[in-house]
């Protein structure tokens, strides 16, 4: 996970939600822009579920508009991460 903000609150994002991988942080939301994560109608933050492989190739790439729905589509994700280690 990437988040648009400070290393501190990166950290403290993984603490609260006890998060059982890591939380980079891209206070200067490069990767946002590489990743055509930039804010829709410059309101809401559009969010992303994004697997790089071992050889550096995006394997998974979700886009959404609506935090919820990444969240009730991360069991597919995390089903996806599990099928790369097979």
């Amino acid at each position: 996970m990437i988040l648009g903000d400070t290393l501190e609150k990166a950290k403290k994002y993984v603490e609260v939600l006890k998060l059982p991988f890591p939380v980079l942080s891209d206070p200067e939301r490069e990767i946002y822009r590489v990743y055509e994560l930039e804010k829709y109608f410059q309101l809401i933050q559009r969010t992303a579920s994004l697997v790089i492989d071992r050889n550096g190739r995006v394997q998974y790439l979700k886009r959404t508009t609506n935090p919820n729905t990444w969240l009730q589509e991360s069991r597919e994700l995390f089903g996806f991460v599990d099928s790369m280690n097979e």
